[in-house]
């Protein structure tokens, strides 16, 4: 009597919550629910985010015909003047290359000598690096940038670069030319291939010094008053994009004309108006003319 008594209540327990879900099923009318989106008109941005280098003319300087190095006229950290005289060798017999004259290295331009290579006394071969000066002319940033950001940018445009950290102060850049094509960098083995762009400094009191790595950031702007919708809602229909777009709780297909993205985001330019409430999620099994219930996703869209 006791068992049929319990499995009595478990009947009646089981019953309850299918009438439960019976009910919530009423409710909603059996309709799917899905994501909205509003379609808002305003600006494209891409951002881009990228590393970079500082760099400046430099160049390993050598003696021509080798010898002794008798003579080293600087030190590492000195400032020198186009054709100051920098080091001396003395010739020394049966050193290929060598003359009777001895040789001389002179600073081919304004500059500062960061490395010295050889000391006084050293046996230099032709052309062996003795030390090497850095021009004190006006540094530039490369930054390495994926190819698909790249495409977006053209000389004139201002960047940002900070030293290696986001709470360093930034210092900004302007494109001079962007690269053909995508390369390795050649500083660091193993890296994929980036295009390089450079970059003049605004600021002559840029302090950071040659070989000194930069974040780069830039926000470029890839359409002017769009209607934007976001990337997640655009379907590809066999080469055809369509989105979903909620009209009186029904939703109807709509053929649609794709401007630029900035992966959240895409421009629409024809298919769909300021206003109309795109389906984001739950387009799937969607039929044209289905009922839904629309619940909104926070606004506005951001870019």
């Amino acid at each position: 009597m006791t068992q049929w008594i319990r499995r009595r209540r478990w009947y009646l327990l089981a019953a309850i919550v299918l009438i439960a879900l019976a009910a919530i099923v009423l409710a909603r009318g059996g309709r799917p629910e899905v994501a909205t989106a509003e379609a808002r008109v305003g600006p494209l941005y891409l951002r881009i985010a990228a590393s970079g280098l500082v760099e400046n003319e430099s160049a390993d300087l050598a003696f021509q015909a080798g010898g002794k190095m008798v003579r080293l006229y600087v030190r590492e950290g000195d400032r020198v003047a186009a054709t100051d005289l920098l080091a001396r060798a003395s010739a020394l017999p049966g050193l290929q290359g060598a003359s009777g004259t001895g040789d001389v290295i002179q600073a081919p331009y304004d500059g500062t000598v960061v490395s010295i290579y050889l000391r006084e006394g050293a046996i230099a071969g032709p052309g062996q690096p003795v030390l090497r000066l850095v021009s004190a002319g006006e540094p530039w940033v490369t930054a390495f940038i994926d190819g698909e950001d790249a495409i977006h940018l053209s000389p004139g445009q201002r960047l940002e670069c900070r030293a290696r950290g986001y709470l360093s102060e930034p210092w900004e850049i302007i494109v001079r030319a962007v690269g053909r094509e995508a390369v390795p960098r050649l500083d660091l083995p193993g890296s994929s291939r980036q295009v390089r762009v450079r970059c003049d400094v605004a600021d002559r009191a840029f302090p950071l010094a040659p070989g000194t790595e930069v974040d780069v950031d830039a926000r470029v702007v890839l359409a002017d008053d769009a209607v934007l919708i976001p990337a997640a809602a655009v379907m590809d229909q066999g080469g055809d994009e369509e989105v979903w777009v909620v009209t009186d709780g029904a939703v109807h297909a709509r053929q649609v004309e794709l401007g630029p993205n900035n992966f959240d985001l895409v421009q629409i330019r024809e298919g769909v108006e300021p206003g109309d409430r795109v389906v984001v999620s739950g387009k799937e099994g969607l039929e044209e003319g289905q009922r839904v219930n629309a619940k909104s996703l926070p606004e506005p869209i951001s870019e």
